[in-house]
């Protein structure tokens, strides 16, 4: 049995590193104004970082789901503001749009996608429901060749500055959402569309997510992505890959931290020596680097099999909710660590705290995780 990494991960890795380390000075100045530094996505766009996840012929690097993941746990370690374009060029819209849609809708979102000049939003939580997609009211109607589209989303990262969202919507609530929900890729231009709100996170503060309106907008017969009704099937292939990604998100905010805690630990007087020296802390940090070693392997195994095409809904569940679980619980911890110096503005462990929580809830929060590796395990 093989733990060892591919050589080319490794230097995708020993790059991403090397920039993390590079653009960690510009965290300092982040907290102080709320504006990520322009040096930040320029470093991004010039590394090629938009281009990651996607397949070769269309303008790619072509990495699998292993390399994402580590790379994702690396970009993890520096604020949530800086990589959320890069996030959001690996999330579910495009892997959607490059598996799923028309050579067109490929040939007029993906290239910009690539380039870092375009960002796209995924619009599925509204506000009476998120995990639970058969609840959705918004709906596409016919009219003449193309649609008419009515809802309201919420939720949606990206949503702010997003040229381009991938909404879903019923075309035929009659047939429930199995075969009744629809996906369309809808420009933030189109008359109709508005953005409603803008929400204010406890972490990830800047700049919120959004609320978007979608009153009466009429979509051209090309705006529905693949077949209709088949909605909800490129739903969970795009959440599978979504949720290995946040396990990779959550492993990096997990290891951060224990990090921060560890050299902490070691440099802090406490009592006639290093607050290290205290068996009681030793073992904090004995049980965050355990968590954080099995959930990096629990990562690694699911992401090497979905990239061998043994694409589990199961254990990709697993890694998200083992991963964002047992971050949670390293970075308290280090906060512990830290005492009251971890709970001041400017700390990165206070900002590691803040962050990490919500990765318990999106891409299908714990519970919900729980419920598919059950019912995957039940199954006939």
């Amino acid at each position: 049995m093989d733990f060892e990494l591919p050589d080319d991960a490794k230097a995708m890795i020993d790059t991403t590193r090397k920039m993390v380390r590079d653009l960690m000075p510009h965290e300092p100045e982040f907290q102080k104004t709320d504006k990520v530094p322009d040096a930040v996505g320029k470093v991004f766009r010039d590394n090629g970082f938009f281009s990651l996840a996607f397949r070769e012929e269309n303008g790619g690097m072509g990495l699998g789901m292993l390399e994402i993941c580590c790379i994702q746990a690396e970009l993890a370690h520096l604020p949530v503001q800086f990589w959320a374009d890069v996030k959001s060029s690996q999330g579910p819209q495009t892997k959607i749009i490059e598996d799923f849609g028309t050579e067109a809708q490929r040939q007029a979102t993906l290239p910009k996608v690539i380039a870092g000049d375009l960002v796209m939003a995924f619009c599925l939580s509204e506000p009476h429901c998120g995990s639970d997609v058969s609840a959705i009211r918004t709906s596409a109607e016919r009219k003449g060749d193309g649609w008419v589209l009515n809802g309201y989303k919420t939720y949606v990262s990206n949503g702010i500055k997003a040229g381009q969202a991938v909404v879903a919507a019923y075309t035929d609530r009659s047939k429930g959402a199995k075969d009744g929900i629809s996906l369309f890729l809808v420009p933030a231009d189109a008359p109709g569309y508005k953005l409603a709100g803008i929400l204010e996170l406890m972490g990830h503060h800047t700049p919120g997510v959004a609320e978007l309106a979608f009153d009466d907008v009429e979509l051209p017969a090309d705006a529905l992505i693949g077949e209709e009704g088949k909605g909800l099937s490129y739903l969970m292939h795009g959440l599978n890959a979504g949720r290995l990604a946040i396990a990779g998100t959550s492993l990096g905010m997990g290891e951060m931290a224990l990090e921060e805690a560890r050299l902490y630990a070691r440099e802090r007087p406490a009592f006639g020596g290093k607050l290290s020296d205290f068996q009681a802390v030793q073992h904090m940090l004995a049980d965050m680097a355990t968590e954080m070693r099995a959930a990096r392997l629990l990562m690694l195994d699911a992401a090497w099999r979905y990239d061998r095409g043994e694409v589990s809904r199961s254990l990709c569940a697993m890694a998200k909710l083992f991963c964002s679980e047992a971050a949670g619980r390293t970075v308290d911890t280090a906060l512990q660590i830290f005492g009251g110096a971890g709970y001041v503005r400017g700390q990165r462990v206070e900002r590691l705290y803040r962050d990490v929580r919500v990765t318990r809830i999106y891409e299908g929060a714990s519970e919900i995780q729980k419920n598919t590796i059950a019912r995957e395990m039940l199954r006939d």
